[in-house]
């Protein structure tokens, strides 16, 4: 556990406490105003101390100790109703963000137009309906299993957008029918590793701009939902660590203009930082997500499952393929449930570049200390070479760094059981089975994405891991 976390911890817990002692679910006394809650607390644990489980995007994880971090939670939410059409509804939810820390921020604040009956409009920000689950993913009260299963939600980094929605709602073939337009913005910090050697990597930025999606989810009378969406928009990520890769790989190239051309090799220099340049770049990528799911409840039986793509353009974010099904059977108030799941790479959309160039200013140091001795010394021209030798070794380290974190392939079997103590308060226990190939990181947090690259086919990457994951949890709801 983090300095950070530890720093944290107290305050997230004193919320969680209180929401634990609150008056449920107050509503005013003209009915016009309510005010709801809920919130996890978790732990967890793997049998790995080479990489951290997270919630893909968080700033840490638990490994071999006991942490806290992926899964606990609280949030508030809020609505009041300023007329019989016309409400206005706000949820602010702390969790452990890419940050490191457990920082409030909020996910809804919308304003509600029923504009009849069946046809409801939308503005402000709103919960990005990009799942079978998405308004109630951070509700673990409402949801069987501990977490969602990440193969299948791991896959999209945000949670809410800034934008409108128009649903409509109707009666058809015995079912209750919503569709649903909506478009807008969205931005969420994403953390992909936590140092560079000594230095901490401040969290990517990602952005998905001129969204637009549909959904369209049928409620049948006899506990079947089915649901289907699509959305696409354009995708930016801003790293900090890709800008500095890219800044270095063409300050190296303008400063080695004369030995690389005395070399023969300045056309491969030129080809290299082309390469790290168009693979590091993503800004303005068209992306999309669809998926299909389906779930079930009713009686003791509990059946759910999804199936989605991810699609991306250019720059290094995957093209991924997600799925999960659940089956669970209710003993009076325990439910034991299994989950089968997998995520695997359709396209990574970018290629690790041969770096023949840099590798070539690498492998030729004695030439190039040879050449710079006239004109700057020995002392100096074997200084500088190291300089050029140790720039281009940090640049095709980092370059594989980042195109290592969309290598997710890994597949899921878990076991677990529900325990509903009371109408607002579950208990969950939960036992998770990852296989990760050789050549993936899977969904796993490695710290250092540098360092592990540098231990060869020892890596956690070139590694093929079977990792054992402990879950427990307290869900409740106010």
């Amino acid at each position: 556990m983090s300095d950070k976390t530890l720093q944290r911890l107290p305050l997230a817990l004193a919320a969680l406490l209180t929401c634990l002692s609150a008056h449920a679910d107050f509503t005013s006394a003209d009915g016009k105003a309510r005010l709801s809650g809920f919130g996890t607390l978790g732990a967890a644990r793997t049998s790995t101390d080479d990489a951290l489980l997270n919630y893909p995007g968080q700033g840490g994880g638990v490994d071999k100790q006991w942490g806290m971090e992926p899964d606990t939670k609280v949030g508030v939410q809020g609505s009041y109703k300023f007329t019989n059409t016309i409400s206005g509804t706000a949820q602010v939810l702390t969790k452990y963000r890419a940050s490191g820390q457990y920082q409030p921020e909020f996910e809804w604040a919308f304003a509600k137009w029923q504009a009849l009956p069946s046809l409801a409009v939308r503005a402000g920000r709103i919960g990005a309906p990009y799942f079978m689950i998405s308004d109630f993913r951070d509700v673990g009260y409402a949801n069987t299993a501990v977490r969602p299963p990440l193969d299948v939600y791991g896959q999209v980094p945000v949670s809410s957008f800034d934008g409108l929605d128009v649903s409509y709602q109707t009666e058809l073939m015995g079912a209750n029918v919503t569709s649903t337009i909506w478009g807008g913005s969205s931005r969420a910090e994403f953390s992909s590793s936590l140092r560079s050697g000594a230095s901490e990597v401040e969290p990517s930025v990602v952005k998905i701009k001129n969204s637009l999606g549909f959904n369209l989810q049928a409620e049948f009378e006899n506990g079947l939902t089915v649901r289907a969406g699509h959305a696409n928009g354009a995708l930016t990520v801003e790293s900090g660590t890709a800008t500095s890769l890219i800044n270095g790989v063409n300050t190296l190239a303008a400063s080695t203009s004369t030995v690389a051309q005395a070399l023969g090799i300045r056309n491969a220099v030129l080809a290299d930082v082309a390469a790290v340049t168009n693979n590091l770049t993503t800004k303005g990528a068209r992306a999309s997500f669809s998926g299909i799911g389906l779930a079930y409840d009713q009686d003791n039986i509990v059946l759910s499952g999804e199936f989605t793509k991810r699609k991306a353009k250019k720059g290094y974010i995957a093209s991924t393929t997600g799925w999960y099904a659940l089956s669970g059977y209710r003993f009076g108030n325990i439910l034991p449930y299994v989950i089968v799941s997998k995520i695997k790479v359709d396209d990574p959309n970018a290629t690790v570049p041969g770096f023949s160039g840099l590798n070539a200013l690498i492998s030729n140091q004695a030439t190039i200390t040879g050449a710079l001795t006239p004109s700057l010394g020995a002392t100096a021209a074997a200084q500088t070479a190291a300089a050029i030798s140790a720039n281009a070794r940090t640049i095709i380290g980092g370059t594989n760094a980042v195109l290592n974190t969309q290598k997710l392939e890994q597949k899921t079997l878990s076991v677990g059981v529900r325990w509903d103590a009371t109408r607002s308060l579950a208990v969950k226990a939960q036992f998770d089975h990852i296989t990760k190939p050789a050549g993936s990181n899977g969904l796993f947090l490695v710290p250092d994405l540098s360092a592990d690259l540098a231990k060869g086919n020892s890596s956690f990457l070139n590694t093929k891991k079977n990792i054992n994951v402990i879950s427990v949890a307290v869900d409740f709801v106010f």
